[in-house]
């Protein structure tokens, strides 16, 4: 007695096929996913003179089997709107102080804005450390609150992110 059993081939070759399948899928839907993400993030983000919100941009990288995505900026001072800064930043803190380990500068300090010394109308030196005491534009700051800006746009896509990958999976394997 024997028993004939077809199709392993086409099965196997499927099996091989679903991955790159998978990883095509899962890309696309990373980019859309990521751009939600960034524009959330843009929404919630201080505004001021808009180059916060503009330098905020979606990502995806790939690396073998691993797809990763989602907002970045390269506006140094945006850690600071995350995070908070000074007694201010503890009062009104980020919700992942307490994972993140963070600290703050406990006590206010001054800073030099050549958009504040324009809006004030006062002469405008940069201070150069060792050179010159600089002139105008200087601020006294006990810091800001954290805006956890990101943060708050990851969370609340959450759930449509894992959605949507969750579907890609199948939309693969039903084909």
């Amino acid at each position: 007695m024997s028993v004939n059993v077809t199709g392993f081939d086409a099965l196997l070759k499927d099996i091989k096929e679903s991955h790159d399948r998978l990883q095509r899928a899962t890309i696309v839907k990373a980019h859309k996913l990521a751009e939600q993400v960034a524009g959330q993030a843009r929404q919630g983000a201080p505004v001021g003179e808009g180059r916060l919100r503009n330098s905020i941009h979606s990502f995806v990288e790939v690396n073998g089997d691993t797809v990763e995505g989602g907002a970045a900026t390269s506006y140094a001072p945006a850690i600071y709107h995350e995070f908070g800064t000074g007694p201010v930043g503890d009062e009104h803190p980020h919700p992942m102080d307490g994972e993140l380990g963070i600290t703050r500068r406990p006590d206010g300090w001054k800073y030099q804005s050549a958009e504040v010394a324009v809006e004030r109308g006062e002469e405008f030196v940069p201070y150069v450390e060792g050179v010159q005491a600089g002139k105008g534009g200087y601020v006294y700051t006990e810091g800001v609150p954290a805006k956890a800006f990101m943060y708050n746009a990851l969370v609340a896509n959450e759930d449509k992110i894992m959605e949507e990958l969750g579907a890609s999976v199948t939309e693969v394997f039903a084909k």
